[in-house]
């Protein structure tokens, strides 16, 4: 009686695990989980979007790549006259994948002009500027399109990633195993959350000459990296405006103003030959700014997508 009362709870247990994960993949693929967009590695530039991508992922948004692994605004015809504008940057110019490839703030921006403009989002989520800077000038391996300029959007903080490699982030190669959403999840948590975890606890102490040490290489490290960019920019064989995209606390606390002078001077201390226009975003979107602009510290809302778009206008019109 004993065996088969505990065959009975055994059989009852696996039932019921079995449906759990079953009711959490159904809902986390109601969610748009469970087909993570590809990224393939690369030694030159990190890592891409795999070309040829079409996901409907959450808020029923649909992120695509071209054949070239580029965002595009896929309503937008192609012609033999089409001028291509080809965005540069990190997660916030990606866009995410709750928001459609045509309503990221690069799509919207070309359809701001009437003479045949496609922009081209080659935003990446987590690359830093050395990344954007080896995708920039060694353009022609990438793509057998002729830009008519770069646009280069730069998040503060950007500059501390340096060079960025596919086995730094928590993205996917090939799709995940069965339950696929939920190894999604997992594979999110694990690097996000767990991983940390197990680390050692960094020690609160510090003396006041660490503290200075720190921030001298700190800012060391950041005025190395823009020099560095700096240098990757002036070998391409394009135009290039760079943009500032300020993160969401430059508008509610005291450090957003010191950091908007800095990035501007950063700005500034760019030289490359190839620099046509420089633009920190900060004041053109100030006067307009509202917390959902944001969906968090700096990725942007569908709201703040289209006030993104016609605000660069302004701003690179107004930097010539």
């Amino acid at each position: 009686m004993n065996f088969k009362n505990n065959m009975f709870k055994l059989i009852l247990l696996i039932f019921s695990v079995t449906l759990g994960i079953s009711i959490s993949e159904i809902f986390a693929r109601y969610l748009g989980l469970g087909n993570p967009l590809l990224y393939f590695s690369d030694p030159l530039v990190g890592y891409r979007l795999k070309p040829n991508q079409s996901e409907k992922r959450r808020n029923k948004a649909f992120v695509t790549s071209d054949f070239e692994g580029f965002r595009i605004d896929p309503d937008i015809k192609l012609d033999p006259k089409s001028k291509f504008i080809v965005f540069v940057g990190d997660s916030v110019t990606y866009g995410g994948t709750y928001i459609d490839n045509s309503d990221t703030f690069a799509s919207l921006y070309c359809r701001l002009f009437n003479d045949k403009k496609v922009c081209l989002n080659n935003g990446v989520n987590s690359w830093g500027t050395l990344n954007m800077g080896r995708f920039i000038s060694n353009f022609e391996i990438y793509s057998k399109r002729t830009p008519v300029k770069f646009i280069l959007v730069i998040l503060p903080g950007d500059e501390r990633r340096n060079f960025r490699s596919f086995s730094d982030t928590p993205f996917w190669s090939n799709q995940p195993r069965q339950p696929k959403a939920i190894n999604e999840i997992m594979r999110f948590i694990l690097f996000n959350y767990i991983n940390p975890i197990l680390e050692s606890p960094k020690s609160k102490e510090i003396n006041e000459q660490e503290f200075m040490q720190t921030e001298l290489k700190l800012s060391k490290q950041l005025s190395q990296s823009w020099s560095e960019l700096d240098a990757l920019l002036d070998k391409s064989k394009y135009p290039i405006d760079v943009v500032i995209t300020p993160p969401r606390y430059w508008f509610e606390k005291d450090v957003g103003k010191k950091e908007y002078l800095l990035y501007n001077e950063l700005l500034t201390s760019l030289k490359s030959k190839n620099i046509k226009n420089k633009c920190n975003l900060f004041l053109y979107i100030e006067e307009e700014y509202h917390p959902d602009l944001y969906v968090d510290s700096v990725h942007l809302s569908d709201k703040g997508h289209k006030l993104w778009s016609k605000k660069l206008k302004q701003c690179i019109k107004s930097s010539k």
